[in-house]
């Protein structure tokens, strides 16, 4: 609350020069903790309900990529719930940054998606002694992630919205257990500019930065990850992915690429590996990929198989969500999570060097 209340003193004092204004909103939500595994059921306690608070305004308009996602929403949240269960999991917190794409608009009504990817707490991580039913989340700073469809109603100044969506928090697997808390939730909820909104848009559109048509790119990253049983130990994580990708109209690319993975925490997870070099813990694969482009950052996910592995992994596919940024001429920057489906492998920090 402290930090969404200085976001709020700086925005008051900032929305003047701005040329679209800030709205302020708050909104409630009522579903219940989703028990995507088996054993996340001794979690469950009944419905809960969750509060938010955001900050939001619209893009100015004058890059090529906000008139392709037909002028997007951008803002901060912070969303709070204990899940029904304050004693084994306690306070959930989640600070956001997020993205609402508009999919279907009209004059009043809109239809869009939030995209929210920040950080989270969890008041009440599992523990061995004290807290050894709490299976899903081993730590208290975590990963927060929330998708929700919404419809808009604009009314002057005001706006109402109605949405349904996942709120998740999860730390990557970098310490275990990391099942995963998913609060699944109907939300309703309003928001009040700060001043009224221009009559007319007055900033000219620039191109701004556009990918070529083809890319090439190379890029490593390295993350820690715990597999198998809690206190297992963190160990390191190093990959190398090389991709090829052509844009498809303003707002996509496809493409696709091989990756390799040196991961230490195999051998805990496959005995048949102790005793073996760091060398031999290599696994290469190949994927394909899509991405949203938005100027010089793009939202990514590749989908990939296991072609060459020393021991079978949680699965034979596995897929990487995240995010790059392209800094320069040639250099980018990505963060990226890498999932065997709905569970979390390991997280990727990577520089990269891309070329057309």
């Amino acid at each position: 609350m402290r930090f969404l209340l200085g976001c709020i003193l700086v925005t008051l004092a900032l929305d003047s020069w701005a040329q679209q204004p800030w709205s302020i909103g708050a909104r409630a939500h009522y579903g219940f903790l989703w028990a995507h595994r088996p054993a996340s059921w001794i979690l469950v306690e009944g419905h809960a309900m969750a509060s938010e608070l955001y900050l939001e305004r619209q893009v100015e308009g004058d890059r090529a990529w906000h008139r392709s996602y037909r002028l997007p929403r951008y803002g901060l949240m912070v969303v709070h719930t204990r899940m029904a269960n304050p004693v084994r999991i306690g306070d959930a917190i989640g600070a956001m940054p997020y993205l609402s794409l508009p999919l279907i608009v009209g004059d009043r009504l809109a239809f869009d998606l939030r995209l929210g990817w920040g950080v989270g707490y969890i008041a009440k991580p599992f523990d061995r002694r004290e807290n050894t039913r709490q299976i899903a989340i081993g730590s208290r700073i975590n990963t927060a992630i929330q998708i929700m469809p919404q419809l808009r109603f604009d009314a002057g100044r005001w706006a109402l919205c109605f949405g349904i969506g996942i709120d998740h928090w999860s730390n990557g697997s970098v310490k275990q257990p990391n099942l995963g808390l998913n609060l699944l939730s109907a939300a309703l909820g309003a928001s009040y500019a700060l001043r009224a909104a221009p009559p007319q848009r007055t900033v000219a559109e620039s191109i701004g930065y556009q990918r070529e048509r083809r890319e090439f790119s190379i890029v490593a990253a390295a993350g820690l990850s715990e597999s198998g049983r809690p206190l297992n130990g963190q160990r390191s994580v190093y990959s190398l992915s090389g991709d090829a990708s052509w844009r498809v109209g303003a707002k996509g690319a496809l493409g696709g690429g091989i990756d390799l993975f040196n991961k230490g925490d195999l051998p805990t997870v496959a005995q048949g590996l102790e005793g073996r070099s760091r060398a031999e813990l290599t696994q290469a694969g190949a994927h394909i990929s899509g991405s949203l482009l938005m100027g010089r950052g793009e939202l990514l996910l590749h989908c990939g198989a296991y072609l060459i592995t020393p021991a079978p992994d949680d699965a034979p596919v596995y897929q990487r969500l995240g995010m790059r940024y392209r800094l320069g001429g040639h250099l980018l920057a990505s963060l990226c999570l890498k999932t065997h489906f709905a569970t979390a492998d390991h997280w990727e920090f990577g520089l990269g060097y891309r070329w057309n």
